[in-house]
């Protein structure tokens, strides 16, 4: 596969906070259109690697990184980069529903609405379109106006789903996206990804490895700020190369 094939990849990155390194020598490279799960131990990096696809570690004082991040081949550390153009393109959904203290509709339409849009059905528009992609739509639709904090657990992260999408980001971060949630939530969580990756380059933390047997394509496992291990999931699962990762994978550690 050519290089300008892959949607998003890291070069021997490496990422410090402070003194500490967190990431050491990451080479990864991943394709257009398929979800890739990053497993590991706590503290081992998933979620600082996740965060640099989408420079929120910026916001961490002492925060540094060498090497490269490239989406489409582009470098997103380069000076050039406008970080608000890059965080249209690459969305973000975090580990616990984080809805404003908004109507349903206004949430939904938020970054829209930053980005200067302000026509009525443009927004109304956009809206149905990612609270249907969401699988949200037939449970709100006549409530767009009444608090997102109204709604339930697994239907306020399907909303942040929903907002992630408004931007038409090409693809999707997602860190424990269902670690919060119930069981019947993480279930319609995980049956979402599978329909969403039909449309974007989803990324996904999670410490549940039968969730990342279940909706990954390739699984990334990370140990101690490495990368020990990157490959198709069904192989990674039934035949890892590292004996760190056949541990980790039967539970010897984690």
């Amino acid at each position: 596969m050519s290089k300008k094939e892959y949607k998003l990849e890291a070069k021997e990155l490496n990422a410090y906070y402070g003194g500490f390194h967190a990431l050491k020598g990451i080479n990864i490279a991943m394709e257009e259109k398929t979800v890739t799960a990053f497993i590991g131990p706590s503290g081992c990096g998933k979620s600082t690697f996740l965060r640099t696809f989408n420079r929120m570690n910026d916001y961490i004082e002492g925060f540094r990184v060498e090497g490269e991040i490239l989406l489409d081949s582009r470098d997103i550390y380069d000076k050039k980069v406008r970080v608000d153009e890059l965080r249209k393109e690459v969305g973000m959904v975090f580990q616990k529903p984080n809805p404003f203290p908004k109507s349903i509709f206004e949430n939904v339409v938020y970054g829209l609405k930053i980005q200067g849009i302000k026509k009525k059905s443009v927004l109304e528009e956009a809206a149905e379109r990612t609270l249907r992609q969401a699988a949200l739509w037939d449970e709100v639709k006549d409530k767009l106006q009444k608090s997102a904090l109204a709604l339930s657990g697994g239907q306020q992260q399907r909303l942040c789903i929903a907002r992630a999408l408004a931007s038409q980001p090409s693809v999707l971060l997602m860190d424990e996206p269902a670690s919060a949630l119930d069981p019947i939530s993480t279930a319609k969580v995980e049956e979402l990804i599978y329909e969403l990756k039909k449309e974007y380059t989803i990324v996904i933390v999670t410490h549940n490895m039968q969730q990342a047997g279940r909706v990954s394509d390739y699984t990334a496992f990370f140990y101690i700020g490495e990368l020990v291990e990157y490959s198709k999931t069904k192989a990674m699962f039934t035949s890892p190369k590292d004996t760190r990762t056949q541990n980790y994978i039967t539970g010897r550690f984690g």
